[in-house]
């Protein structure tokens, strides 16, 4: 029980000293669906209405995209369609098409898009089965250009550094009460 109680402490103290030091104890800033950056816009297209929610992920170079078809008429999720995002880079006028996943569950189409840096217009497109295109509104979005962050990768291989240096004190500790026990039963060696 004394080598866990000698042992836990000092990389105990290590912890915290790590923690406190990579900033690690003060609040931690998630990215939600939910949030400053999400963005909504309902419209209706010929026989349906299209709520699209949109979220950037600016750290990754994307946007999540969450399309909802109903029957406007019934309010019943759309079934059997092709759901699209067309996107188009106002640098240029090169477009692009990128299918959104099958739905998840009936009328609820999901995709991630990695975009490269610029302003991007979207567009969503519906196509039912018996043919024919429905173009609902999409969004803007402004994609920055991805900034190194140098503090984090000092923050990381101090972090490293204490980790390491902590298993080898602890290792060292170990090894040394191993031989002090040996010679206490008389079973050192000579």
């Amino acid at each position: 029980m004394t080598l866990i109680r000698r042992a836990f402490f000092p990389v105990l103290a290590l912890a915290v000293v790590a923690s406190l030091w990579s900033g690690l104890a003060g609040p931690v800033r998630a990215q939600d669906i939910v949030g400053q950056d999400s963005r909504r816009v309902e419209s209706v297209v010929g026989p349906y209405t299209v709520v699209v929610d949109a979220q950037t992920l600016p750290s990754l170079q994307s946007v999540q995209f969450f399309i909802r078809v109903t029957e406007t008429a019934t309010g019943t999720p759309a079934e059997h369609l092709t759901v699209s995002v067309l996107t188009t880079w106002s640098g240029s006028d090169e477009t692009g098409e990128n299918i959104a996943l099958s739905p998840n569950v009936p009328g609820l189409y999901t995709a991630t898009l990695q975009f490269e840096p610029g302003r991007w217009e979207t567009t969503i497109l519906v196509e039912p089965p018996t043919g024919g295109t429905y173009g609902a509104d999409g969004f803007v979005f402004d994609v920055p250009t991805p900034t190194a962050d140098s503090a984090a990768g000092y923050v990381f291989i101090g972090v490293a550094v204490i980790l390491i240096a902590g298993a080898g004190y602890l290792t060292w500790r170990i090894r040394q009460n191993q031989k002090a026990r040996a010679v206490a039963r008389g079973d050192a060696p000579q």
